[in-house]
């Protein structure tokens, strides 16, 4: 069993890499080590790594990406059966990627992952798209743009799917543009990662893992006031008042507009009174 401080030292040191050098399977392994200190992350690469072995062995060195690619979602659903869970979606154990990698059951985001480290593995250029609400996969240098849904065995999302998923997904509150299937970097892919990894704990009422979650989110987006805010919130529930009134104080110094500052400062107030209380 991994010490958990190792483990978030090792999670520091891969999402601090530029992006040629950001190991996304490693740092998506270590975001699940977090929740199951157990996780053997090297043993877990070594199962992706064969997987690509395996792969790029069945491939003629003359065909092309398309060619490689209609391999990819054979190797990979068919073979690999690997699928989208429409049992259990909002389960943290679909954004935990050792548990997709066993049960070979995930979310848009960790099939993607899984899809795009073996396509990589084999010189697939495939890179992440973070439409809202789904994740895609692209496949790059095409003469026309090609997306592909990881959730429906690697099938082609034209523009009008997505335009589809997302009134679906926004009730029609967000108009579709062509920035919102912009590729996006493995860095990015983390940080939605540990999002879906928050709302999932949130889901299940996990407090202490929502919390982690968003610590990391911290690590990776310093700025980000919504995730401040969340982390006082956070602390107040599991009764670290003291580190929650600083967290919560930080975000209104972040936002000294913000449209639920009463709110928050009716929680300041409560936690003066409860730190004043313990001293």
């Amino acid at each position: 069993m991994q010490d958990p401080s190792g483990i978030r030292a090792d999670f520091i040191q891969v999402v601090s890499q530029p992006e040629p050098a950001f190991d996304l399977a490693r740092a998506a392994l270590l975001v699940a080590a977090e929740s199951d200190a157990s996780i053997d992350v090297d043993g877990q690469v070594r199962v992706l790594e064969q997987w690509g072995e395996e792969f790029r062995s069945r491939l003629d060195p003359e065909w092309n990406n398309l060619q490689k690619l209609a391999r990819l979602r054979n190797f990979l659903f068919e073979e690999l059966k690997f699928r989208g869970d429409r049992q259990d979606y909002y389960s943290p154990r679909n954004s935990l990627l050792h548990e997709v990698l066993e049960r070979r059951r995930g979310i848009p985001i960790t099939l993607a992952i899984v899809m795009m480290e073996l396509g990589w593995r084999a010189g697939i250029p495939l890179e992440g798209v973070g439409f809202p609400g789904h994740f895609l996969v692209r496949l790059a240098g095409e003469p026309k743009d090609l997306l592909l849904d990881p959730y429906k065995r690697g099938m082609s999302v034209h523009e009008e799917d997505c335009r589809r998923m997302l009134q679906d997904v926004t009730g029609g509150r967000v108009e579709f543009e062509p920035s919102l299937i912009a590729s996006v970097g493995k860095r990015d892919m983390i940080v939605r990662l540990l999002h879906n990894l928050k709302g999932a704990y949130l889901r299940s009422e996990d407090d202490a893992l929502a919390l982690a979650a968003v610590d990391r989110l911290l690590l990776l987006c310093p700025d980000d006031a919504q995730e401040m805010r969340d982390r006082g919130l956070l602390l107040y529930r599991l009764k670290r008042y003291g580190q929650a009134l600083e967290g919560l104080n930080r975000y209104l110094a972040a936002q000294p507009h913000a449209a639920d500052r009463e709110t928050v400062e009716r929680h300041l107030q409560t936690l003066r009174q409860l730190v004043a209380s313990l001293n």
